[in-house]
C-alpha cells in the first residue's frame, strides 16, 4: 500500500545511539542543523563519513532508508537541472543557447550532498526512537505544543490519506481511468477532479475530526496518542495526554 511508504516502523534500528530519548534526539537535532548550516566540502565530507558511521552503528534498514531517499528526488532534480543554469559564473557547457556555469553545478552538489545527509539523520532519529517517545522528548526541550501536535495528526493521517488515495483511484479504475504515461487528456482532467475531491474530503474530515475531540473534552493539554496503538496503526486510536496525567483530570 502507499501509505506504507511512509510507515517508520518499518524501519526500526537494531540499537539505541543513545540510551536517553531526550539527549538522542536533540544530539541529532543539532547534528541536523549543523549539517544544513555548513557549505564546505571537507565538513560536508567529515559529517557525511559520521552519518555513515552513525548509520552502520545504529543498524537501520537501508533498503527502507533507500526507498524514502525517492521522496527527494523532485527536489534534488529541481536543484540539478536549475541551478546550473540560473548561478552566473563560468560557463563550462551550452545547450540550445542556455549556459551552464561551474558555479551553479558546485551549488547544486551541495544542496543534493545536504539533502542527502539531513534525509539520513532523520532515518536515524525515527528508525531509533518510538513516535511517542519523539513527542514527549520534543515537548521536554520547549518545542511548542502546536508544532508537536500539527507532526501528530501529520504523521497519523499520512495512512489514512493515502488509503483514501488508493480507494478513489481504485474506484476510477473499474470505470475506465487510465494512468499512464500520455493517457488521454479525459484522464488527465479525472485526475485533476480526484485531487479536487481529496481536498473537499480532508477537509470535511479534519472538521469531523475537531469536533470529535472537542466531545471528548479537548483543550489546552496537548494530546498524544499510545506508543501501541500507532505501532498497530489502528484507525480508532486513542488520544494520551503528554504530560502524563491520567484522563480523568
Amino acid at each position: 500500500m502507499v501509505g506504507q511508504f511512509f510507515d517508520v516502523s518499518e524501519g526500526k534500528a537494531k540499537r539505541k545511539i543513545i540510551a536517553s530519548d531526550p539527549k538522542r534526539v536533540i544530539s541529532l537535532l543539532l547534528l541536523l542543523a549543523f549539517t544544513a548550516s555548513f557549505n564546505q566540502p571537507i565538513i560536508l565530507a567529515g559529517l557525511g563519513l559520521l552519518v555513515l558511521v552513525l548509520c552502520i552503528w545504529a543498524g537501520i534498514s537501508w533498503r527502507y532508508a533507500c526507498l524514502r531517499l525517492l521522496l527527494l528526488i523532485p527536489f534534488g532534480l529541481g536543484a540539478i537541472v536549475l541551478l546550473p543554469f540560473a548561478i552566473e559564473g563560468h560557463v563550462i557547457l551550452t545547450i540550445l543557447g542556455f549556459t551552464i556555469s561551474l558555479e551553479g553545478v558546485l551549488l547544486a552538489s551541495r544542496l543534493i550532498a545536504k539533502l542527502v545527509l539531513c534525509h539520513f539523520i532523520l532515518c536515524i532519529l525515527l528508525s531509533t526512537t518510538s513516535f511517542s517517545a519523539l513527542l514527549r522528548a520534543l515537548i521536554r526541550i520547549g518545542i511548542p505544543t502546536v508544532i508537536v501536535e500539527i507532526m501528530l495528526f501529520t504523521l497519523r493521517y499520512l495512512a489514512v490519506l493515502f488509503e483514501e488515495i488508493e480507494r478513489m483511484i481504485l474506484a476510477q479504475q473499474s470505470r475506465g481511468l487510465t494512468i499512464a504515461s500520455f493517457a488521454s487528456w479525459s484522464s488527465y482532467k479525472r485526475c485533476g477532479e480526484l485531487l479536487g475531491v481529496l481536498l473537499i474530503r480532508s477537509y470535511e474530515r479534519s472538521g469531523r475530526i475537531y469536533q470529535a475531540m472537542l466531545a471528548r473534552g479537548y483543550g489546552s493539554i496537548p494530546m498524544q496518542e499510545g506508543e501501541a496503538a500507532h505501532e498497530r496503526h489502528s484507525n480508532q486510536k486513542s488520544f494520551l495526554p503528554v504530560s502524563g496525567q491520567n484522563q480523568s483530570d
